[in-house]
């Protein structure tokens, strides 16, 4: 074989290698954003708001965390604001709870979403003032403000203001405190709740200890709040592809947003050395195969 046919030959197999290397890395790096499966959603530590004090209070919201498998799609919140709300006889019904859970597949921000009938949304907490009769998943969801019905703030630039004059640090999560995916301004412009839906599924309420038998763990992002809150519901109820989560209080007192993606099927697992390896080899000896067929040819 000639010094041609010997460079050919190494040229190719490098090349295979390369952009094997390359893909993998890419896979590596898209799957090293979970942990344990979970996808995961940190929000400041120092921005919940509880009556006088700012930061680790009732309202402090903590992490967001959604798993799936091929079917089901599994949702944790870490926070200390517990699932039966906060007693407080400034709120219309003489309580605050969480608002419902909302997911945005549309890529619009979320008062176009809203505007367009592209959101859907989860109730969870069964005591809120949500407008849907009941805890499940909904399509076609309409989002209202309810912060006025539970002494809350008007406007995000209010909540942000409040925080910082008390040296906290706001934030959303996955998005800051500022980002124009929210309307910043304005009166009762805090849509936290469903207004209206159609109701497509179930959810099914998931105790702590399930939750960390599928492998969840805010600890190992010192989010330790005293609540740990989680259900499950069919995938079949969402689209698939990337969206936009979030969570408000219905007092708008704290919120976290989480920027996620469902599959049709389940997500592919991190390639184990292993077959990186077998890879990487098999990838090689189809470069040497190309390149001596190549060669044959030319003769």
């Amino acid at each position: 074989m000639n010094s041609i046919a010997k460079n050919s030959i190494r040229w190719t197999c490098s090349a295979a290698v390369f952009f094997a290397v390359i893909t993998l890395q890419q896979q590596k790096a898209t799957a090293a954003t979970l942990s344990g499966g979970w996808n995961y959603a940190i929000d400041s530590f120092s921005d919940g708001v509880t009556g006088g004090q700012v930061g680790g209070g009732e309202f402090e919201f903590y992490g967001i965390a959604v798993k799936e498998t091929s079917d089901t799609a599994f949702v944790a919140i870490n926070s200390n604001l517990s699932l039966a709300g906060y007693a407080d006889s400034a709120a219309q019904r003489g309580n605050i709870n969480y608002g419902d859970l909302f997911f945005n597949f549309s890529g619009q921000n979320f008062n176009t979403a809203n505007a367009n009938g592209n959101l859907f949304a989860v109730r969870f907490a069964a005591g809120n003032d949500s407008g849907v009769a009941t805890t499940g998943v909904y399509s076609n969801v309409s989002a209202k403000s309810v912060t006025q019905l539970n002494s809350g703030f008007t406007n995000l630039t209010q909540f942000n203001t409040r925080v910082q004059s008390a040296g906290g640090t706001p934030s959303m999560g996955d998005l800051s405190a500022t980002d124009p995916y929210f309307q910043q301004t304005g009166e009762n412009t805090v849509l936290n709740s469903i207004g209206s839906g159609t109701k497509v599924g179930e959810i099914s309420s998931l105790t702590p200890a399930t939750l960390s038998a599928l492998g969840l763990n805010f600890a190992q992002f010192n989010a330790v709040g005293s609540q740990t809150i989680g259900f499950s519901f069919n995938k079949s109820s969402m689209p698939s592809g990337n969206y936009i989560a979030n969570l408000f209080a219905e007092c708008a007192n704290d919120a976290i947003a989480l920027k996620g993606s469902f599959s049709q099927d389940s997500a592919e697992a991190v390639p184990e050395p292993s077959t990186v390896f077998g890879t990487l080899v098999g990838l090689s000896f189809l470069g040497i195969g190309a390149a001596k067929r190549k060669i044959k040819y030319r003769n």
